[in-house]
C-alpha cells in the first residue's frame, strides 16, 4: 500500500489531492467562523448581540449564509459579458486558494515547501486584481468599473510597500523560505527574538499596507457604498458573489498568516521553556484577525485621495530608506549581527567542525590536545577550489584513515584491515573519536563514507580502503 502511494503516478497525485484537502477544508471552516468573529466585534463595539439565532450563540449563522448564496438565482446583467462574468470570481477564489500553498503551519507543515516562497506570494497576489478589474468591467455598469479602476490603483500602490518592507525581513533571514525566515527568528530570548522587535517601525507599516491591499476598512473605498453602491460586486449575486467574498477574507487571514511568519515567529513559542507548535501559529493569526476586525469597527473610512498620499508620498519613501538602512545594519553586523541573522558558511575547516560536531571534536581535543585542525589545514594540500564542507569531509577522513593503520594489520585471510589485538587503549580511544566526527561530518553533509565501519571488530576491506583513498586524493592537488 505504501509503495502504491509512493512509487505510482495516480497514488502521487492522490497523495497530493489529500494535502490539498487536508489545508483547504480546515482553512474555509476556519472562514466560517472567522466571520462569524468579525460580526460579533463589530456587534459588541457598537452594544448588539450580533448573529445569534442560528444555531448555539449564533455559530452556524455562517453556513446559513452560504446556503443562502447557493440556492439564490445567478443573476446576469444586460450586455454582460458572461464569459468574463463568470470567470471574475473564479479567478479571485481560485488565486486566494493557491496561495496558501507555500504557507507552513509548522515546521514541515506546508505542501510546496520552495526557497522563493515570498516571490510566490508576490506573484499571486500581482493577479488577484485581474479578478477585480474583469469582474467591474464584465457587468457593463458605470459603477462597478469605477470601484474596479478604485481597486486596481489601490492594490497596486499598497503592494510596492508590503514589497520593500519584506525585503528588509529577506535581508536579516538570508532567505525567501518561510520556514527559514521563521527558523532565524529563534533564540533563547523568545519573542524578543522575532523580527517585531528587529523591524518594528515597519510592523505597523505593514499592517496598514495589509488593510489597504484587501480593501478592508478604513480603506474598503471599491466597497464605499454611499459613492459606488458596494463597487464592483454590486451586479454579483449567488455563488458568483460568494466567492468574491471567500477569496477576499481568505486574502485577509492570509495576510495575518503572513505577519505572524514574517515578524512574529510563525509557530515558535513566545517563551523558551514552552514547546514550539502549530498552537502558536493559530493564535497569533487568530490575534491579528481580531485587530483587523477592531479596526473595522472603530476606524472611519479614509478618503481615496488620502489612501493614495499615503500609500505614496509616505509608505513608499519611509519603506525604502528601512530596506537601506538594514542592509547597512545588516552588512556590518550591527549589535551582534541582531539585523543578520542568516547561516553563514564557515571560513575554515576548523571553524566548520567546531560548529557542527561539537561535542564530538572536543572529545577528540581531550584524548589529545595535538589534534589542532588550524594547523592540520596549514599543512595539508588541499585544492582550494574545493569548498569548505567538502575539504573538511576529506581532511577528517584522511585524519580518521591515519588514526586507524597505525592499529591495524591484515586480517588472516588478507582480505581487510582489523584492529591489532596489542593495539594501545590510548590509540583505540583516539581512532573511536575520529570515527564519531566522521559519523557527524557524514550525517551532516551527506560523506558516504560511515564512521562506525572503521574501529569495528569485523575491520575493513581493501576495497573499501582503496575507494576512499580515490576520494581524498581527487580533493588533493599539487597546487595545494
Amino acid at each position: 500500500m505504501v509503495e502504491f502511494f509512493t512509487n505510482t503516478n495516480l497514488g502521487i497525485v492522490l497523495v497530493i489531492l489529500a494535502q490539498c484537502l487536508l489545508v483547504l477544508i480546515p482553512l474555509l471552516l476556519a472562514l466560517a467562523f472567522l466571520m462569524y468573529a468579525d460580526r460579533k466585534v463589530w456587534a459588541a463595539v457598537q452594544m448588539r448581540k450580533g448573529p445569534n439565532v442560528v444555531g448555539a450563540f449564533g455559530l452556524l449563522q455562517s453556513f446559513a449564509d452560504f446556503l443562502k448564496y447557493i440556492v439564490k438565482e445567478i443573476v446576469v446583467p444586460a450586455g454582460a459579458d458572461k464569459f468574463v462574468f463568470f470567470l471574475a470570481p473564479m479567478i479571485a477564489f481560485v488565486l486566494a486558494v493557491i496561495s496558501w500553498a507555500v504557507i507552513p503551519f509548522n515546521e514541515g507543515w506546508v505542501l510546496a515547501d520552495i526557497n522563493v516562497a515570498i516571490l510566490y506570494i508576490f506573484a499571486i497576489g500581482s493577479l488577484e486584481v485581474y479578478g477585480v478589474i474583469m469582474g467591474g468591467w464584465a457587468s457593463n455598469s458605470k459603477y462597478p468599473f469605477l470601484g474596479s479602476l478604485r481597486s486596481a490603483a489601490q492594490m497596486i500602490s499598497y503592494e510596492v510597500s508590503i514589497g520593500l518592507i519584506i525585503i528588509g525581513v529577506i535581508i536579516s533571514a538570508g532567505s525567501m523560505n518561510f520556514g527559514d525566515i521563521v527558523a532565524a527568528q529563534d533564540g533563547n530570548a523568545g519573542l524578543f527574538n522575532w523580527f517585531w522587535l528587529a523591524h518594528f517601525p515597519m510592523l505597523f507599516l505593514f499592517f496598514v499596507s495589509a488593510l489597504a491591499e484587501t480593501n478592508r476598512p478604513p480603506f474598503d473605498l471599491p466597497e464605499a457604498e454611499s459613492e459606488l453602491v458596494a463597487g464592483y460586486q454590486v451586479e454579483y449575486s449567488s455563488t458568483p458573489f460568494l466567492l468574491f467574498m471567500i477569496g477576499e477574507l481568505m486574502a485577509v487571514v492570509l495576510m495575518c498568516a503572513l505577519i505572524s511568519l514574517l515578524f512574529f515567529g510563525g509557530w515558535l513559542s513566545p517563551v523558551p521553556f514552552l514547546p514550539d507548535g502549530i498552537f502558536w501559529m493559530v493564535l497569533k493569526m487568530a490575534a491579528c484577525f481580531f485587530i483587523f476586525a477592531m479596526i473595522k469597527a472603530i476606524t472611519p473610512r479614509y478618503r481615496y485621495d488620502q489612501l493614495m498620499r499615503i500609500g505614496w508620498k509616505v509608505f513608499l519613501p519611509m519603506s525604502l530608506a528601512w530596506v537601506v538602512l538594514i542592509s547597512f545594519l545588516a552588512k556590518f553586523e550591527v549589535a551582534g549581527g541582531f539585523w543578520a541573522r542568516w547561516d553563514r558558511e564557515p571560513a575554515t575547516i576548523a571553524q566548520l567542525v567546531d560548529e557542527t560536531c561539537t561535542a564530538e571534536f572536543a572529545n577528540l581535543r581531550s584524548i589529545n590536545p595535538d589534534y589542532d585542525l588550524v594547523a592540520m589545514t596549514a599543512t595539508t594540500g588541499i585544492n582550494p577550489n574545493t569548498s569548505v564542507p567538502d575539504a573538511a569531509k576529506v581532511l577528517v577522513f584522511a585524519s580518521h584513515m591515519s588514526a586507524f593503520l597505525p592499529v591495524s594489520v591484515p586480517s588472516a585471510d588478507e582480505t581487510k584491515m582489523v584492529i591489532h589485538p596489542n593495539a594501545e587503549a590510548s590509540d583505540i580511544a583516539a581512532l573511536s573519536a575520529w570515527s564519531d566526527v566522521s559519523e557527524c561530518l557524514g550525517d551532516a553533509y551527506g560523506f558516504e563514507v560511515n564512521g562506525d565501519v572503521i574501529p569495528s571488530d569485523g575491520g575493513v576491506s581493501f576495497e573499501d580502503i582503496r575507494g576512499w583513498s580515490q576520494e581524498i586524493v581527487a580533493a588533493y592537488s599539487s597546487e595545494g
